[in-house]
C-alpha cells in the first residue's frame, strides 16, 4: 500500500533531518580524528546516545497494544549488523581512498534497493528509476568536485568491498528491524538495538586494544571538543537513528536510502559555515541530489492524492 501525503511529509521531514546530522557529522569527525583514535570515537557515540534514547522511551507514550515477546535471538542480530556496520565501515575507509569510498557510499541506494528486492520482494514507486540516477550520479559529482582533491588521485585500495558489505549489513538491520520490533514503537526499537550494538562494538573495541590498536589520547579533550563528541553521540547516533527508523517505517529502506545521499550536501554547507568554499561541482552535484529527492515526492504525493 503507498504511504498517504501525511506519511509522505513525515518521512521527507525526519529524513532530512537524519542526513543533516550525519551530513554535519562528517566535518565533526574529520576534526576530532585528527587527536583522537576511531574505535574510540565510534564507540563513545553509542555510550553517549543511549541515556538519551532510554530517557525518550521512559517518557514516551506506550503503544496501544500489547508488543510481542522479545526474541533476544532476533536482537542479537540487529545489534550484530549495527556493529558489522560500524566495524566494516571503520576498516574499509581506512584501506580506501577518501574519493572513492566516497563514491562507493554514494552507491549506498542501489545496494539498499536490491535487498530489499530481494528480502521483501519489494517494488519502488514511479520515478524510482530517475530518483536513483540523480542521486547516485549528483552524490559522485559532489565527491569530485572537493576543493584541492588532485585528479587520478584515487583507485581501488581493497576498502571499498568492506564498504559495501557495510551499506548492506545497515541495509538489512533496517529492514528486519521494522519486521521484528516494529510493534514496541521506533524509540523503543532504536534504543534496544543501539543499547545491544554498544555492548559489542565495546567488546570489539576491548579486543582492539588488547592487539594494540588502539592509540589512546595524549591530553584530556577541551570544551570545544566535548561539545563535538556529545555532538556525534547525542544527535548522530541518538536522534539520527530515532529519525531514519521512522522514515523507514513510513516509505521503506529504498526510498530512505535516497535521503541518506543527502548528507554530503549538508556536510558542503557546513563546512562553508566554517570557512570552507565549495566548488561549483559541488553545488552542482548537491542541487542534482535535491533534485531527484524532490521530483520523486513531487510524483508520490500526488499518487496519494488521486
Amino acid at each position: 500500500m503507498s504511504p498517504s501525503v501525511g506519511a509522505l511529509r513525515r518521512a521527507s521531514l525526519v529524513l532530512l533531518l537524519a542526513a543533516m546530522i550525519w551530513g554535519s557529522m562528517i566535518p565533526v569527525l574529520a576534526a576530532l580524528a585528527e587527536h583522537y583514535d576511531n574505535w574510540l570515537l565510534s564507540w563513545s557515540r553509542y555510550i553517549l546516545g543511549l541515556p538519551v534514547l532510554w530517557l525518550a522511551v521512559l517518557l514516551s507514550t506506550r503503544p496501544a497494544a500489547a508488543p510481542r515477546p522479545l526474541d533476544w535471538t532476533k536482537l542479537l542480530k540487529l545489534g550484530t549488523a549495527m556493529t558489522a556496520f560500524s566495524v566494516l565501515y571503520t576498516f574499509g575507509v581506512a584501506h580506501a581512498h577518501p574519493a572513492t569510498s566516497a563514491i562507493v557510499l554514494m552507491c549506498g541506494p542501489i545496494w539498499a534497493t536490491l535487498l530489499a528486492r530481494a528480502m521483501l520482494g519489494a517494488t519502488t514507486p514511479p520515478g524510482f528509476g530517475l530518483t536513483l540516477v540523480l542521486v547516485v550520479a549528483g552524490g559522485i559529482v559532489v565527491v569530485l568536485g572537493t576543493p584541492g582533491r588532485a585528479a587520478g588521485s584515487f583507485g581501488l585500495e581493497g576498502g571499498e568491498g568492506l564498504l559495501v558489505i557495510a551499506q548492506l549489513c545497515w541495509s538489512w538491520y533496517s529492514i528486519r528491524a521494522q519486521q521484528w520490533l516494529a510493534d514496541r514503537g521506533q524509540i523503543a526499537l532504536s534504543a534496544l538495538t543501539s543499547t545491544v550494538a554498544s555492548v559489542l562494538l565495546g567488546l570489539v573495541c576491548a579486543v582492539v586494544w588488547a592487539l594494540g590498536g588502539i592509540a589512546w589520547p595524549t591530553r584530556p579533550p577541551t570544551p570545544v571538543e566535548w561539545g563535538m563528541v556529545a555532538w556525534i553521540g547525542i544527535l548522530g547516533v541518538a536522534v539520527a537513528v530515532l529519525l531514519w527508523n521512522t522514515g523507514v517505517s513510513l516509505v521503506g529502506v529504498p526510498v530512505a536510502s535516497l535521503f541518506a545521499n543527502s548528507a554530503p550536501v549538508f556536510a558542503i554547507g557546513l563546512a562553508a559555515l566554517m570557512g570552507r568554499e565549495p566548488s561549483w561541482l559541488q553545488v552542482a552535484g548537491g542541487v542534482v541530489v535535491l533534485a531527484g529527492i524532490a521530483q520523486l515526492q513531487i510524483r508520490q504525493t500526488r499518487a496519494a492524492r488521486r
